[in-house]
């Protein structure tokens, strides 16, 4: 009986050096990145909803990031660490757009242009998806002869042969030269004319998509996306459709938002500063994980600083239910 106790013990004490050891280095580290805090909620002593509560923080009130987790968000309190639900955080950027991408955003490789008509079949899923030829699709990993990527909020990467594809690899933003492509990333919609409105929402993905195409940002510049795209109206050409991918009413420009947010997958993912974004809500969209998807609309807008030392150009290409938006180093005049 001596014996269990004395193991119990130093289980105990052992327990309590690893949380004072983490502790200590939580008070060392250096928060890396900021955000803003989308809706007032409890700050958490660790990353579970029973966890000792440290306070309240206010909507709006500009933390200190440590780190982004799917869950879970690890913020500075009143000179603490805690823990916030990661959809409540908004607008999460790196201090020195320099140092890498946003924290949380899977880093693609390339992207690849499908040469003949190929499908791939998420898990679970009954029916496989169809890409046309001429689509393009921004891939995270390239392995045995399979390109890997993600498809709409589902957990596990999916994949087509490379053998159907071009692959066109991407160029880190200080090594790239004028006319090198720095980052495309990929969003799927539907095409069904099945669905209500769905029709007009294909119309306006293509239209917002072609006035986005050979956009141009200069050393410096900020980019507004609705300067480019707006006012969402008929008399600006937009048609009547859901919003929301379907999951709201309807309203012109219905679609636009994914035309966004799609972009805005490209802008967390190289140096710039995120002057203005908003989210559709705090479960996000259907498309895209939460808290990765960008809404615009009347009151609201994507805006972003381009810091890198030189111009960029925006392309977009839609073709029968895959977007993908690319950024390339601009050629110089």
């Amino acid at each position: 009986m001596r014996g269990l106790k004395k193991a119990a013990a130093l289980v105990l004490i052992a327990a309590l050096a690893l949380m004072l050891s983490v502790a200590a280095a939580e008070e060392q580290e250096e928060a890396l990145y900021y955000g803003v805090i989308g809706q007032r909620m409890t700050v958490r002593k660790w990353a579970d909803d029973e966890a000792t509560a440290l306070g309240t923080v206010e909507k709006d009130t500009v933390v200190d990031v440590y780190s982004k987790g799917r869950t879970w968000t690890r913020i500075d309190f009143d000179g603490q660490q805690g823990y916030v639900k990661t959809k409540y955080v908004e607008r999460v950027q790196r201090k020195n757009p320099f140092d890498g991408p946003m924290p949380g955003v899977s880093e693609h490789v390339a992207v690849g242009y499908v040469l003949r008509d190929t499908s791939f079949k998420p898990e679970g899923y009954r029916y496989a998806i169809e890409v046309s030829a001429g689509s393009w699709l921004s891939i995270e990993e390239i392995k045995d002869g399979v390109a890997y990527f993600p498809y709409r909020r589902e957990t596990e990467n999916v994949g087509v042969s490379t053998d159907r594809l071009k692959i066109y690899d991407f160029v880190a933003w200080d090594e790239a030269q004028p006319g090198d492509l720095l980052y495309a990333f990929t969003t799927f919609y539907s095409t069904s004319t099945s669905k209500e409105g769905n029709a007009g929402r294909i119309y306006n993905i293509a239209l917002a998509s072609e006035r986005l195409t050979s956009i141009r940002v200069k050393e410096g510049e900020s980019f507004s996306f609705n300067a480019i795209c707006g006012p969402y109206t008929k008399e600006n050409g937009y048609r009547s459709a859901p919003i929301l991918s379907g999951e709201s009413s309807m309203g012109y420009g219905g679609g636009v938002c994914q035309v966004c947010s799609t972009l805005y997958n490209i802008v967390l993912r190289v140096p710039t500063v995120i002057e203005e974004m908003n989210w559709h809500s705090q479960g996000g969209v259907s498309y895209l994980p939460a808290g990765f998807d960008a809404t615009v609309g009347t009151n609201s807008d994507l805006v972003f600083r381009n810091i890198l030392p030189y111009d960029v150009r925006i392309e977009f290409e839609s073709l029968d239910g895959v977007m993908t938006a690319f950024l390339f180093r601009d050629y110089e005049e």
